[in-house]
C-alpha cells in the first residue's frame, strides 16, 4: 500500500520546508546549563524538541504534513485555521479571519504557490477597561499552501 494515496496531494509542503524547526540536531554544553533552567524543565524541553524534529522529519519522509510544534515560542501569535476541500471541477480554500477587511488581506499566486497575508490588528474599544485574561490572537500571519498540478492559477477568485 502506498501511503501517498492516503495524502494525494501536500497542500502545506512549503509551509512545512519553511518550519522553524532545524533539521540538523543541536546539541548543547549540559554542564554550562545553570541550575535553574534545570530545574525548570529545560532538559526535558530540549528532549521534546528532539522528539517533535524526529517525528517531523518521519512525517515529512512518507509525503504526510508535519506535528504542528506546541513550544509557544516557536509558534506565530496568529495563525488562521484553513480547510481544503474539493469536488471534480474546483478546489476551495476557507480561511478563518474573523474582524479582517479585504484591506488586511493580500493574496498573491506565483509558481504554483498561492500565499495568504494578513496582518489582523489589536483594536483597544476601551482603555478604561482592565482585562484579567485576553485570548484573542493578533498580529501578522502568512499561509503558504502549493497548489496541485490539475489546478487552474488564472481562475482563482477571493471572496470576504
Amino acid at each position: 500500500m502506498k501511503l501517498e494515496k492516503l495524502n494525494p496531494w501536500n497542500w502545506f509542503k512549503h509551509e512545512e520546508n519553511s518550519d522553524t524547526n532545524s533539521a540538523i540536531p543541536v546539541t548543547r554544553d549540559q554542564s554550562a546549563a545553570s541550575p535553574a533552567s534545570l530545574s525548570s524543565g529545560g532538559s526535558l524541553l530540549g528532549l521534546h524538541r528532539e522528539m517533535d524534529r524526529l517525528f517531523n522529519e518521519a512525517f515529512r519522509s512518507f509525503g504526510m504534513p508535519t506535528l504542528n510544534s506546541t513550544d509557544a515560542s516557536m509558534a506565530p501569535l496568529y495563525r488562521p485555521q484553513i480547510d481544503v476541500s474539493g469536488d471534480d471541477n474546483r478546489y476551495e480554500i476557507a480561511l478563518d479571519v474573523p474582524d479582517m477587511s479585504e484591506s488586511d488581506i493580500s493574496i498573491d499566486v506565483r509558481d504554483d504557490v498561492l500565499t495568504i497575508k494578513g496582518q489582523k490588528e489589536q483594536r483597544s474599544e476601551n482603555e478604561d477597561k482592565h482585562f484579567y485574561r485576553v485570548e484573542r490572537s493578533y498580529g501578522s500571519f502568512q499561509r503558504t499552501l502549493s497548489l496541485p498540478d490539475d489546478a487552474n492559477a488564472d481562475e482563482i477568485k477571493a471572496e470576504l
